[in-house]
């Protein structure tokens, strides 16, 4: 049977509505019992965010603060979100109207009437009706109730699982071309701009991080940006790059040999850290411990440094880190980097998208290699949501 081609990437607003529930419900249970004075002030509140100025009167593109588009779906900024659940309006959205000038040099912006139709809170109100009482608030209780939201925000819903897969088909579009395009000769900077012009062509926001376009030594530098070195052959050329789609994010990485084959010390370092990637993934499932992913790591990868004469002792974690000195992955979702998860005490948990990316760095060669896919974590094992494109 043929599947469906998914052509709606939304979210309801259902949807939205069940998250904001689960905050409020958060917000009763843990002031229950609590003075009223107190009470007053276990709210929370949310900024969607302010644009950030670039130059003089330039301002960068905006993006909405990541919590308060997990509860809202809201993209614009100078809004206010306000939960608590004693109002009479639980749900209210302040936001920034546009006035006649403002429609004339940045285009419309959402009304009070089309955001009250549009999104799933109970009022919504002009920005300049909110009060200064209304934004007084207890620091230390905004802070509980945020972690409560990451926990929500780790554990993907299926249309959020639709939405990264859409952002993980459009970054494998962008890799898949990469090889084409290397020969001795091209800047990085030219590799960066395809990935991005493919982003853009296929839907996608932008890029859900700065690539990393790595070649010869910068393949050693873990978060090299500046993307203005020639290649050279016998380099290797490190792409960490990924879309954004509908404000969720994908993160892959690939190494390629500049012109078209690794020699042999480059090729034991690739497969080594390729077989530590089969192995890691292989083992995830829900229920084992996040850290259990990175110890597995260390072992693949100290027991094949050992064997190639990098280290002297596979079980010494200190050698070991002289060439894998970052964690196995992190959580992904609306950041890029998302919270919710503790990688050393953490379970994996069914509908958790986590990146496991091992790594090795031989900076002494210039022979940096990192392989990085998207994994969701099921009830039996994993599906990996980069698996169309090679490696």
């Amino acid at each position: 049977m043929l599947k469906t081609k998914i052509t709606d990437y939304s979210i309801s607003k259902e949807e939205y509505k069940s998250r904001c529930k689960k905050v409020l419900d958060f917000i009763s249970q843990v002031t229950e019992g609590k003075a009223e004075s107190a009470k007053d002030l276990r709210k929370l509140v949310l900024r969607s965010g302010s644009e950030q100025v670039f130059s003089n009167d330039v301002h960068y593109p905006f993006r909405v603060n990541s919590d308060f588009y997990y509860l809202t779906g809201f993209t614009e900024s100078e809004a206010v979100l306000i939960l608590d659940p004693k109002a009479d309006n639980p749900l209210t959205l302040y936001i920034k109207q546009a006035d006649e000038n403002m429609i004339i040099w940045e285009g419309e912006r959402e009304t009070v009437s089309s955001a009250t139709d549009k999104y799933s809170v109970d009022v919504v109100y002009d920005i300049k009706d909110l009060k200064d009482e209304d934004l007084i608030l207890d620091e230390a209780f905004q802070e509980k109730v945020l972690k409560f939201i990451h926990s929500l925000r780790a554990i993907k819903s299926s249309a959020e699982l639709n939405i990264m897969r859409r952002a993980n088909e459009i970054a494998i579009q962008a890799h898949s071309m990469i090889p084409d395009l290397l020969c001795s000769g091209v800047y990085e900077y030219e590799i960066e701009a395809q990935l991005n012009n493919v982003f853009r062509s296929q839907g996608a926001n932008g890029w859900s991080y700065p690539a990393i376009v790595a070649s010869g030594k910068n393949s050693c530098i873990l978060h090299y940006i500046k993307n203005n070195q020639k290649m050279m052959a016998g380099d290797l050329v490190l792409i960490d790059a990924g879309a954004e789609f509908n404000y969720y994010a994908s993160d892959i990485t690939r190494v390629f040999p500049v012109e078209g084959s690794f020699n042999d010390e480059q090729r034991d370092i690739y497969d080594l850290v390729l077989k530590c990637q089969e192995e890691v993934i292989r083992i995830i499932k829900a229920g084992i411990p996040m850290n259990l992913l990175q110890e597995k790591a260390f072992s693949v990868l100290g027991e094949g440094l050992q064997d190639l004469k990098y280290i002297k002792d596979k079980n010494n974690l200190d050698e070991v880190k002289k060439y894998f000195m970052h964690g196995i992955g992190h959580s992904l979702g609306i950041d890029v980097h998302d919270p919710g998860v503790d990688r050393k005490t953490d379970i994996l948990i069914e509908g958790m998208v986590i990146t496991i990316e091992p790594g090795l760095y031989v900076r002494e060669r210039a022979i940096g290699v990192r392989i990085e896919d998207n994994i969701v974590v099921t009830r039996s094992g994993y599906e990996n949501l980069t698996a169309g494109l090679n490696k």
